[in-house]
């Protein structure tokens, strides 16, 4: 057998329009606390009356814990606002970079990051105290 380096496997970002950031306000269908990978289903309300559910994919728990979360911090039927990455391929999909909670806390998530560093994994850096994303209609 031929010896290996350890293997280093985890998606691209190219699915997410990283360059791009809508600020999303709904409803916490589910929050889902799990590796590798958190997810947040949220139902959005539209102006003409119909709603639609999108899928953020969040750090996983780990990562999550190091910058603040937690994982009652999201429970169905909370409204929320979210700062996303949304998908390219326009599927209601994003890489969730903050969360607006109605009492004012701000979660933030390396996922909506992209960097890679120890000390960026750490602890998050400055937190907005709004949205920063276009608002999403």
């Amino acid at each position: 057998m031929a010896v290996a380096g350890p293997a280093s496997a985890h998606h691209s970002f190219g699915r997410f329009d990283m360059q791009k950031t809508l600020a999303i306000t709904g409803t916490v269908k589910e929050f889902v606390w799990a590796n590798p990978h958190s997810w947040l289903y949220l139902t959005v309300a539209k102006k003409n009356g119909d709603t639609e559910v999108w899928a953020f994919e969040c750090s996983s728990p780990n990562m999550m814990i190091r910058w603040g979360w937690h994982a009652a911090d999201l429970k169905p039927g909370d409204k929320i606002t979210i700062d996303t990455h949304p998908a390219r391929d326009g599927q209601l999909l994003g890489a969730t970079f903050a969360i607006y909670l109605p009492g004012g806390k701000v979660l933030a998530d390396p996922m909506g990051r992209a960097i890679r560093s120890e000390a960026f994994a750490e602890a998050p850096p400055e937190l907005p105290s709004k949205p920063t994303g276009v608002p999403y209609n």
